[in-house]
């Protein structure tokens, strides 16, 4: 019986993580396992579904520009000190945004990545200008903003973790089951109809969750690029088109491999963004990749 690689890592990383936990903290030791759990599986499946859905292995939410039209809305809403679930609508204003841009190129992949390019441009400009103009301590701000999975959250925070935890289970369970359309994706709606399905009305389905998801891993963590582009890649190379094992697989070995950045960063003493490690791993990959797609 196959069993997902990705399990290993998974065991052996939370053994580590949970040997070194201070039992005092024990529950501020979970909130941050739990940050860390919805941040990786969300870009994760993102990345997945974005890569099917647009036919493209070069897109995931950073390279798209959905990370960062998120954390504009992110930055706005600590700007305007605006509570928990206002912080996310304006969130996700933002995010639909780029949604409908989508939407309107879906057909074009190379112009969907020279838009991202362009919306991760003007996002970073304009939350530089915010950040610039703001009056406020804006130090912790740029800090989740590079990709920090450590961070402290209010009362209210901590309800709405718990809320997005069981989210994204619901929507891993619910991915799971339909894992055969999220593999129909990657073929053209008259090869899906040959199949017998029509993958047309799903769509848009697993592109708003691709989107929701996305927004949450930046509440939580900031901008952590790279992950929705090369965890799936691994895991399709180790399972083909099994994509009940591609799914965990791909929750698996994201997870772990924070857990083991978080982990390494601690031992060392470092408090570096996870954001900026998986940007150094990540771009000589994504180069590895453009230079195979246009070959």
């Amino acid at each position: 019986m196959k069993f997902p690689t990705s399990l290993i890592f998974l065991i052996v990383s939370l053994f580590f993580y949970f040997l070194q936990t201070d039992f005092s903290l024990f529950f501020l030791s979970v909130h941050k396992l739990m940050i860390i759990f919805i941040v990786a599986s969300s870009l994760s499946i993102s990345g997945l579904i974005l890569q099917n859905l647009l036919k493209n292995p070069l897109v995931e939410p950073y390279i798209l520009g959905i990370s960062s039209i998120s954390a504009l809305g992110y930055v706005l809403s600590i700007i305007l000190n605006l509570n928990v679930i206002l912080s996310n609508l304006l969130m996700l204003i933002f995010v639909f945004i780029c949604f409908f841009i989508i939407i309107l190129n879906y057909d074009n992949s190379f112009k969907l990545v020279l838009m991202g390019i362009a919306i991760n441009i003007l996002s970073s400009s304009l939350i530089n200008f915010l950040m610039a103009i703001s009056k406020q301590d804006i130090f912790k701000t740029i800090f989740i903003l590079w990709g920090n999975v450590d961070r402290i959250l209010r009362n209210s925070e901590i309800i709405f973790l718990y809320f997005c935890f069981v989210f994204v289970i619901i929507i891993i369970f619910w991915l799971f089951l339909n894992h055969e359309k999220l593999l129909l994706l990657s073929l053209s709606d008259e090869e899906a109809l040959s199949f017998g399905f029509d993958i047309r009305r799903y769509k848009k389905i697993f592109l708003i969750i691709s989107f929701l998801l996305t927004s949450i891993s930046v509440y939580f963590a900031g901008i952590i690029g790279f992950i929705g582009l090369i965890v799936p890649h691994i895991s399709k190379m180790l399972n083909g088109d099994n994509y009940g094992f591609v799914i965990v697989d791909s929750i698996g070995f994201s997870v772990s491999f924070i857990v083991f950045s978080f982990l390494i960063f601690k031992f060392l003493n470092l408090s570096l963004p996870i954001g900026i490690i998986t940007s150094i791993i990540g771009t000589p990959f994504f180069i590895v990749i453009l230079l195979r797609y246009f070959r």
